[in-house]
C-alpha cells in the first residue's frame, strides 16, 4: 500500500531549510518526495499532517537500552535533593528480586556533595542493596552485599578500579569502575524473558520521543552475552518492536561474539565496534586528566595501560573492526589517539570516541586527521557545569564540551544521551546544543551551534556513523520510512520551546509505532 504524507513542514535534512510538500511511502521505504499533485493519484492512503512537522526518525548514538528499561521500572534517585526523602525512599523500596538495585545517586544534589555512608545504608535496609551512582561508574553497597560477596579489608583492588577505604583501611562501601563492574555483575539475575521485558519498556519510551534507531552497549552487563543478545532477537524486528539497533560489543565479550558469530537481523539488529573503557567520570574524579584535579595531586583512573590498549585495538583490527572507546578526560583521549595513529581504522571504517568531554587544541588537530567520529552527550554539559569547575578549574572549561569547535575541525558528531545516565529525550540535547543554557547561566556561548547542525547530529550524521548515510537519516527516495512528527515546527520555534514541544507520531518502516494524539 502506498501512503502519501502531506500538508506539513517536511524537513528533508539534506540542507538547512530544505523542505518538500509531500512524501510517498511504500513497503517501509520512501518512494519519492515532491508536490502533492504529483503523487496524489498514485497513492492508496492520504495522511494529512495538518501543519505538523516531519523529520527523519531520530537516533541516539550512545545509550544502554536494557539499563534504561530497568531504570523505568526501578527506584531512581536522580531528581531527589532532600537527604531525608532519599532515605525514606530507600527504606521503603523492596524489589521482587534477591537484590535491591537502586539507580541514580548524585551527591551533587546535596549540600557539600554529601556521600551516604555504608552504615547509614545498613540502617535503611537489611536486604543486599546496591545503589548505583548517576554515572554508572561507581556505587554504594551495604554490609549485606559485602558479606554475600566475601568483601573485607583484605580484598585487593582490581586493575582499573578500587574499593574505597577509610583511614583504618576498612571498606566504606563505595566501589569504583572495575571494582563496581565486578560487584554489579554479581547482582545479575536476568534471563532472556526479563531482558526482553526491559527492552520492550525502553523501546516504548524511546518511541515517544521520535527515536527510531539506537546504538547501545548491553552485551556484558546482564549475564552471558547470549542473554541480552537473545532478548534482542526475541523482541526487536519487523514482527516485533520496531526500532533499529546497533550493538556495540564490550571487550569482555568481544572474543566470544566474534568466534560464535551469533545471528543478527539485517536492518534491525546489527553488530558494531568493539567497546573499550579508558577512564571513568568527572563525578568520582576518575576521568583521566593531564593536569591534576584542582587542589589535589589526582589525575583520575587509567583503565588500561598503553600496551594493553594497543593490544585490544590490534585484536579489533585483526577482525577488520573499529573500536569505540569511552574517553572523558583529555589524557584518556590522548592515549587513545596515540594508539589509533599507530593502528588506524580499517579501510572504509571509523573509530568512535565516546564522550570526548575535555579536549585541548593539540588533540583537536590530531583527531581531525584521523578516521574517527565522536559520540557526544550534550546534556552532560548542563549536568556537569554547576560543579565541574571546582574539579577542573576555570582555564580548562574553554575546551569542555566544545561542540562547535569540534564541528569546525570537520569532526562528525553523533547526538546521544547515554541513557539511563541522562534523560533519553533528544530535545534536551538539542536545546543544550543551540543554547548551552543551564539552570542559572549560559556556559561558553561561543560553542553554540545552529538548529540544523543540532538536528543533523541526531539524523543524517548519526546514520553516517553506522555507514548508512545512503539509506537513513534523510527524507529522500530510497531511504527508510522512519519519521518523527512533532506538533510544532521545531526548526523555527524559539529555543526554549524545544523543551516542551511533543512528538505526536513516530513511524518506523512505514508503520506508526507511537501515536501521542488524543
Amino acid at each position: 500500500m502506498k501512503t502519501l504524507y502531506y500538508n506539513g513542514n517536511i524537513y528533508t535534512m539534506k540542507r538547512p531549510e530544505d523542505r518538500v510538500e509531500s512524501v510517498l511511502v511504500e513497503d517501509g521505504t520512501i518512494q519519492g518526495t515532491g508536490s502533492f499533485s504529483e503523487f496524489q493519484h498514485e497513492t492508496d492512503n492520504l495522511v494529512d499532517l495538518e501543519g505538523a512537522t516531519m523529520l527523519p526518525g531520530l537516533t541516539d548514538t550512545h545509550m544502554h537500552l536494557v539499563m534504561l528499561g530497568k531504570k523505568l521500572k526501578s527506584l531512581t534517585l536522580n531528581e531527589v535533593n532532600d537527604m531525608n526523602m532519599m532515605k525514606k525512599l530507600i527504606s521503603e523500596f523492596d524489589s521482587k528480586d534477591k537484590w535491591n538495585i537502586i539507580l541514580g545517586y548524585d551527591e551533587n544534589n546535596f549540600p557539600d556533595q554529601y556521600k551516604m555512608k555504608r552504615e547509614e545504608l545498613d540502617m535503611l535496609t537489611h536486604k543486599p542493596t546496591l545503589i548505583t551512582r548517576v554515572c554508572h561508574h561507581a556505587g554504594l553497597i551495604n554490609t549485606e552485599v559485602m558479606s554475600h560477596l566475601g568483601l573485607d579489608s583484605t580484598t585487593e583492588d582490581p586493575e582499573g578500579g578500587y574499593f574505597e577505604r577509610d583511614a583504618d583501611g576498612e571498606l566504606t562501601g563505595w566501589v569504583y569502575d572495575k571494582a563496581f563492574e565486578k560487584v554489579r555483575a554479581e547482582t545479575v539475575e536476568d534471563d532472556i524473558d526479563s531482558i526482553s521485558d526491559d527492552i520492550s519498556t525502553a523501546v516504548d519510551h524511546l518511541h515517544s520521543y521520535g527515536i527510531t534507531n539506537v546504538h547501545t552497549e548491553d552485551m556484558s552487563y546482564h549475564g552471558p552475552y547470549q542473554v541480552p543478545h537473545g532478548a534482542y532477537l526475541k523482541t526487536v524486528g519487523p514482527e516485533g518492536k520496531k526500532i533499529r539497533v546497533n550493538l556495540l560489543r564490550h571487550e569482555q565479550v568481544y572474543d566470544d561474539m566474534v568466534t560464535d558469530e551469533p545471528d543478527y537481523l539485517k536492518d534491525w539488529i546489527e553488530p558494531d565496534a568493539m567497546k573499550l573503557f579508558m577512564d571513568g567520570a568527572f563525578g568520582g574524579k576518575t576521568a583521566l586528566v593531564k593536569d591534576p584535579y584542582e587542589g589535589t595531586a589526582e589525575h583520575g583512573l587509567q583503565i588500561h595501560s598503553q600496551e594493553d590498549l594497543e593490544s585490544l585495538i590490534l585484536k579489533a583490527r585483526c577482525n577488520k573492526d573499529a573500536v569505540a572507546v569511552h574517553v572523558i578526560g583529555d589524557r584518556a583521549c590522548e592515549m587513545v589517539v596515540d594508539a589509533i595513529e599507530k593502528h588506524p581504522a580499517p579501510e572504509g571504517k571509523h573509530d568512535r570516541l565516546i564522550h570526548t568531554s575535555l579536549l585541548n587544541p593539540a588533540l583537536l588537530e590530531r583527531m581531525a586527521k584521523l578516521s574517527i567520529i565522536c559520540d557526544v552527550q550534550p546534556t552532560f554539559l548542563t549536568s556537569d557545569m554547576p560543579w565541574v569547575e571546582r574539579y577542573l578549574g576555570k582555564a580548562r572549561l574553554e575546551y569542555l564540551y566544545p561542540f562547535k569547535t569540534m564541528l569546525d575541525h570537520g569532526l562528525i558528531l553523533g547526538g546521544s544521551s547515554d541513557a539511563p545516565i541522562e534523560a533519553a529525550d533528544p530535545m534536551h540535547g538539542i536545546h543544550t546544543l543551540v543554547t548551552r543554557r543551564g539552570e542559572s547561566k549560559v556556559y561558553n556561548e561561543s560553542e553554540c551551534i545552529s538548529r540544523y547542525e543540532a538536528f543533523k547530529m541526531y539524523t543524517h550524521d548519526a546514520a553516517a556513523i553506522i555507514y548508512k548515510g545512503d539509506r537513513a537519516g534523510l527524507i529522500d527516495a530510497g531511504y527508510y520510512a522512519d519519521f518523527a512528527i512533532f506538533e510544532r515546527d521545531v526548526m523555527q520555534m524559539p529555543p526554549e520551546e524545544l523543551l516542551t514541544t511533543k512528538v505526536i507520531k513516530t513511524i518506523v518502516d512505514g508503520e506508526v509505532v507511537y501515536d501521542g494524539q488524543p
